[in-house]
């Protein structure tokens, strides 16, 4: 059984949500759809729905909605597929899973390709695709053996999830083999990528941000988790 998380922001997309479900009707992928402006608990929702036979929970919305999903799965059952179909913007995962819309989403869905994705561990938190914090007052310990500590104006990022962008600098990113992609950027163009295994962040000032929405403090220590989360993903992934 397909359980579908809508997202409450959707309302504004009642044209598209139409489009979609009559996409899934001629696939053959209906199922039951949770709303989230109605649920108080989502954990409970799945875990539920989980324990009543549910085989595959597609988030319909954008990453912020696919994090919440995601950080659930991953305490619950990581051998549940998790799919994407993402509306609006923000819809950063389910392009570097190779889902560019809606209505590619829909036959993705259908032909159940599955990669097992490690996610990533940012002091007791978990995220899957990106973690970022300003140059300025950062030091960044390496792998407990070297430090860095960029000087100029810039941002820093950490990598799991390979974007877009990356491909044509051809840097390889594989969200699968535990290591990180260490990105440090300063103005105007200099981009310097690090393979690493792990990384402290220490900044006074500044939060880091996971997954474009998470705000943490530092300092932070991040490094591949031993959770991974299974999701049906398209031929175009960036990985």
């Amino acid at each position: 059984m397909n359980i579908f998380v809508y997202d409450a922001y959707l309302d504004k997309y009642k044209k598209t949500i139409r489009i979609i479900e009559e996409s899934l009707n001629k696939l053959n992928l209906q199922g039951k759809i949770l709303y989230l402006k109605n649920i108080k608990n989502l954990k409970e929702a799945i875990t539920n729905e989980i324990g009543s036979g549910a085989k595959t929970i597609i988030s319909v919305g954008n990453d912020k909605t696919a994090i919440s999903i995601i950080n659930i799965l991953a305490n619950i059952s990581e051998n549940i597929p998790m799919a994407i179909i993402p509306i609006g913007s923000n819809n950063y995962i389910a392009e570097s899973i190779g889902v560019p819309n809606e209505k590619e989403a829909c036959y993705i869905l259908s032909s159940r390709r599955i990669e097992k994705i490690k996610l990533i561990e940012a002091n007791d938190l978990l995220f899957i695709n990106n973690f970022f914090i300003k140059n300025k007052g950062t030091i960044a310990n390496i792998d407990n053996s070297y430090q860095l500590s960029p000087q100029k104006d810039g941002s820093i990022f950490v990598y799991n999830l390979p974007p877009k962008k990356i491909l044509f600098e051809s840097i390889k990113i594989n969200p699968q083999d535990n290591i990180l992609n260490l990105c440090i950027e300063t103005k105007p163009n200099s981009k310097t990528h690090l393979p690493i295994k792990s990384i402290e962040i220490i900044n006074e000032k500044e939060k880091g941000i996971l997954d474009n929405f998470t705000e943490i403090k530092t300092p932070i220590r991040i490094k591949a988790s031993e959770k991974s989360i299974s999701l049906i993903v398209g031929k175009e992934r960036a990985f």
